[in-house]
């Protein structure tokens, strides 16, 4: 599988989309599984030596490397169908992450805690940059000692030892979704009673706590920013099946309305929408949501208008930590916004890199400015153009590109699109399957 996975993903390097504009999409589509959920429940899988099985899992790149990670600590995983997979971390007797992995996954940290816990030690490579931006490890580091654990960094790497684990209420800095997993996975095991303040409370994070709950973990406050974790002795296998990528969904009611195209989304975990489907509504899109069938339905006809403030001032829409609008779906609603009437102002106060991909929009006449790295501009409904653009290394910025091609007039290109896949594994299918004419070639 392994190898198979490594010619395809080679295939995705040298290759490109071309994309035609044609006719608006229809039919209906099922989103694909969300992959920060995933990459966080296979190394859960390690806090028991019972196996753990896993339906809805996607075939992308950062599952991949997060399997080879489970191998490289001597753990073991099966692939039972095309979409399920069958962990096994009982032979598990490495503290050490596998330096090359751990620099192609930087969630290969996920897997410190559930070694901490199982090993007594955990160490890997000190991460380096991130293309969303500077993303310091000082409160993510603070956290833990919190909780007992002896933090170490020399020769390149860094690591913890199990000093005096004991839980305790940690009042997080910033609702981290990478330090919250980490705590959670940590306080599972950890005598006493953890309580995190300022807790993320992500859908993948929530998917993270339900599955441990089904494993025999004690959380409290799952939906919420306050969590309560009682330490268990043990926890059993379980068998979980992922959720549906809330992104993917919102990328596909952002689709039809640019394409004006009709389309129903099944497996929409409508819970987790209300946000973004009121931020589409401010744009002049509109949707019917069926709770009872989890679906949501985009309509033809929309207007496509955005809203001004009551005082009259532009649309402000910002990204900011759940439950409020994801930071990775700003992408979307901003390209979403240059092909509605009116103008907006889009904030991401997260990620100081996130907006670069405007160059890219302008190729194809998006009407837009970057105001600073943290704002861009949209301007009246843009007339968009085929063009010939670069992915960004930003799987949501490349997503946007996507649907600027989709909705341009004209044959166009988008080049370095293994990104996409990271995410979106069967991106190409599910487009084509509603009506757009995209091809991947070398």
């Amino acid at each position: 599988y392994l190898l198979l996975w490594y010619f395809k993903l080679l295939e995705k390097v040298m290759s490109k989309l071309i994309i035609t504009w044609g006719t608006p999409l229809r039919w209906t589509v099922r989103p694909v599984p969300n992959k920060n959920s995933i990459i966080k429940l296979i190394p859960a899988a390690l806090l028991t030596d019972e196996d753990v099985i896993i339906h809805n899992t996607p075939k992308t790149s950062d599952v991949g490397y997060m399997l080879q990670i489970l191998e490289k600590l001597w753990g073991t995983y099966e692939r039972l169908s095309d979409d399920t997979i069958r962990l096994n971390a009982s032979g598990v007797n490495s503290f050490e992450i596998d330096a090359e992995l751990s620099d192609k996954m930087k969630a290969s940290v996920m897997f410190l805690w559930p070694l901490l816990v199982r090993m007594g030690k955990a160490m890997m490579p000190t991460p380096q940059w991130c293309k969303l931006g500077t993303r310091p490890l000082d409160a993510f580091i603070g956290n833990m000692e919190k909780m007992g654990a002896l933090f170490t960094h020399e020769g390149g790497n860094y690591g913890f030892e199990a000093h005096n684990l004991q839980g305790t209420k940690v009042r997080s800095r910033e609702p981290s979704v990478t330090g919250t997993e980490n705590l959670i996975l940590l306080a599972v095991r950890t005598p006493g009673i953890t309580t995190i303040i300022n807790a993320a409370c992500e859908p993948h994070t929530q998917d993270l706590c339900n599955m441990l709950v089904s494993m025999g973990a004690k959380i409290g406050g799952i939906w919420s920013n306050l969590l309560t974790i009682e330490w268990v002795d043990r926890l059993h296998g379980c068998e979980w099946t992922v959720i549906s990528d809330h992104l993917d969904v919102a990328g596909f009611i952002a689709a039809a309305a640019m394409t004006g195209g009709e389309i129903t989304i099944t497996n929409a975990v409508t819970p987790h929408m209300d946000l973004m489907l009121e931020t589409f509504a401010k744009l002049g899109i509109q949707t019917v949501v069926d709770h009872q069938a989890d679906t949501i339905f985009v309509p033809a006809k929309q207007s496509r208008q955005i809203e001004k403030t009551i005082k009259w001032d532009l649309l402000m829409v910002r990204a900011q930590p759940w439950p409020m609008l994801p930071m990775d779906i700003i992408h979307t609603f901003a390209v979403t916004a240059l092909s509605c009437e009116g103008s907006a102002i889009f904030m991401n106060v997260g990620y100081e890199y996130a907006w670069f991909f405007v160059e890219e929009l302008a190729k194809m006449k998006g009407r837009t400015v970057m105001a600073d790295p943290h704002r861009i501009i949209t301007f009246w409904p843009t007339d968009w153009k085929a063009a010939n653009i670069v992915c960004s290394d930003i799987i949501q910025a490349s997503y946007g590109l996507l649907l600027a091609a989709l909705a341009a007039d004209g044959t166009s290109t988008i080049n370095a699109i293994t990104p996409l896949f990271r995410r979106f594994p069967n991106f190409i299918d599910q487009f084509r399957s509603l009506g757009a004419k995209i091809e991947m070639v070398e």
